[in-house]
């Protein structure tokens, strides 16, 4: 297996910024770099603060609802602080994406298709 990037665009109040994304299927939010969540002009979404699981433990930060378009499809997504711009499984679930580690791209579901256990 090998890692999958994709090009997704943030839309905030300071406009459009297209971002390289790690497909991290073991996240499950959106996660920006502070200085992106910055210069985009997000704000702090109305729910407040999480606790996630990361890799150095469980941290409580704030979340931040973006909009944006992958795959030239739009979306609307809760996202927090991260190292590195990483999509989590819950938006390309959410868009009937799944991620083929073969060709390390997103591949779109077909109607007949069942997602992920998750969405029954």
């Amino acid at each position: 297996m090998g890692r999958t990037e994709i090009n997704a665009v943030i839309i905030g109040p300071q406009g459009e910024r297209e971002l390289t994304f790690l497909v991290a299927t073991g996240a499950i939010l959106v996660g920006l770099p502070e200085e992106i969540i910055e210069d985009s002009g997000l704000e702090r979404a109305p729910d407040g603060r999480i606790r996630v699981l990361k890799g150095n433990g469980v941290v409580e930060g704030d979340t931040f609802y973006t909009l944006g378009r992958v795959e030239g499809e739009g979306f609307g997504a809760t996202a927090i602080a991260a190292p590195i711009p990483l999509i989590g499984y819950e938006l390309p679930e959410n868009m009937r994406f799944r991620v083929n580690p073969v060709t390390q791209s997103l591949e779109r579901l077909g109607d007949d298709e069942l997602g992920s256990l998750f969405m029954l």
